[in-house]
């Protein structure tokens, strides 16, 4: 071997050396690169998995698996194959998997995902609700696709849990026995109940939407709104009594109005809850109705028995006044005087005063009232019941009492019209 032949071989060994060096870099730059994109993937701060054409997991990262509680990595990493899942295929992870592998970008509605039922080992017992996206990927040819697993339970439990409330919320709105509807700040129709339907005859596609203009008359319909912008404005409740129309007639509600607020404590809505009580209108309205009869009978009873008037013979009949004679007694005594003397064709009168208190000028108005209107009658009257201090009083006064005939008892007026017949009793 020549010179030259050396030399060349010495040039081609520090070719190859530089070659072999160059690639150790790269091959070192690679492992750096591979090492950094697995580091990232481990601690992307979502779940995320691989699966390869033949729908093996080829890798999952910490969140994923802390979400499904898999302790290790080697415990699933190409041991779970999705297309031989039942689970998965029967809850639709194979169908969108062979979607993505096939180039989609494919996210699937939030599913519930229990690893037990998939064979999965794992520490603890747990369903978790997942929102899985997958994602194709080509390296070298091969198709990959990238599953993103988020985690949504606490959000499908608060959705669960709203849900439940607003059912049972509905439940006794739709159930209450009273009308309750929502209105918005415009005044159109947010919420009725079936009670409500039946009040208004009317379906809720009929009714929401429509504003108090469109179903009641102007002068109803401006009540309600009026009564709306008090609530709106002042944000109180309101408690009113309606008069709302009817088919036959007309309903009476109890209405309480208050606002619903937003987030920010402003009034978004109008609430209002009636209670029918007509019915308890009605039977008021008839307990009055029988209160005031019942009133009028017994004054009209009182009336009789404060101002009797009593026939005792043939042309004779007898007042006995008793207690305070007032100017409604006044009255009484005229309204029931004048007419008996004309029903029982009396002569005699007798006026017996023994049951009165007090005699004073008042009352010796209405005697000499009495006489007068009696004797334009035709009859004459005798004034019974007179005791000294009542006839001192009648005499300090000048009472002027006519013709009339008195006598200390009742009994001796009696005695007085009896003992002369049926005539004018003599003086």
């Amino acid at each position: 071997m020549d010179v030259q032949e050396i030399q060349r071989l010495q040039e081609e060994t520090e070719r190859l050396r530089a070659r072999v060096t160059e690639l150790e870099a790269a091959l070192q730059a690679a492992n750096h690169r591979a090492d950094l994109y697995q580091a990232f993937f481990e601690h992307l701060p979502v779940p995320a998995g691989v699966h390869d054409a033949e729908g093996w997991l080829v890798e999952i990262n910490r969140v994923d698996r802390e979400m499904l509680a898999i302790p290790s990595r080697e415990l699933v990493v190409g041991k779970h194959n999705l297309f031989e899942d039942p689970e998965a295929v029967a809850r639709g992870y194979t169908a969108h998997l062979e979607r993505a592998l096939r180039g989609e970008t494919v996210v699937m509605p939030p599913t519930s995902y229990d690893t037990a039922e998939a064979g999965i080992e794992r520490t603890e017992d747990r369903k978790v609700w997942t929102q899985t996206s997958f994602q194709p990927v080509d390296v070298h040819g091969k198709r990959y696709t990238v599953e993103v697993n988020l985690d949504v339970t606490e959000r499908i439990r608060a959705q669960r849990a709203l849900e439940e409330s607003q059912r049972f919320l509905l439940g006794i709105v739709e159930n209450a026995p009273s009308l309750v509807y929502v209105k918005d700040l415009a005044g159109r129709y947010l919420l009725v109940n079936g009670q409500a339907e039946r009040f208004f005859g009317a379906n809720r596609a009929q009714l929401l939407g429509k504003t108090d203009v469109e179903l009641f008359s102007p002068g109803i319909a401006e009540a309600y709104m009026v009564s709306d912008a008090q609530v709106i404005r002042t944000g109180e409740p309101l408690v009113r009594d309606d008069v709302m129309p009817r088919e036959g007639g007309v309903a009476t509600f109890v209405t309480t109005k208050f606002p619903l607020r937003d987030a920010e404590g402003k009034p978004m809505a109008v609430c209002s809850i009636s209670v029918d009580v007509s019915e308890q209108k009605e039977a008021e309205a008839c307990a009055r109705k029988l209160q005031e009869e019942m009133l009028r009978l017994q004054d009209a009873t009182l009336r009789a028995l404060s101002t009797p008037l009593l026939p005792i013979a043939e042309g004779v009949v007898v007042m006995p006044l008793i207690g305070t004679i007032d100017a409604r007694r006044a009255d009484q005594v005229l309204e029931t005087l004048l007419p008996g003397i004309a029903e029982n064709q009396a002569s005699i009168v007798i006026l017996d005063v023994t049951g009165v208190p007090v005699v004073d000028e008042h009352v010796a108005s209405v005697l000499v009232q009495a006489a007068r209107a009696v004797e334009l009658l035709g009859a004459e009257v005798v004034l019974t019941g007179i005791r000294p201090a009542m006839a001192r009083t009648l005499v300090e006064l000048g009472a002027e009492l006519g013709h009339m005939r008195t006598r200390s008892t009742l009994q001796g007026g009696i005695a007085l019209a009896l003992g002369h017949g049926h005539g004018r009793a003599k003086r």
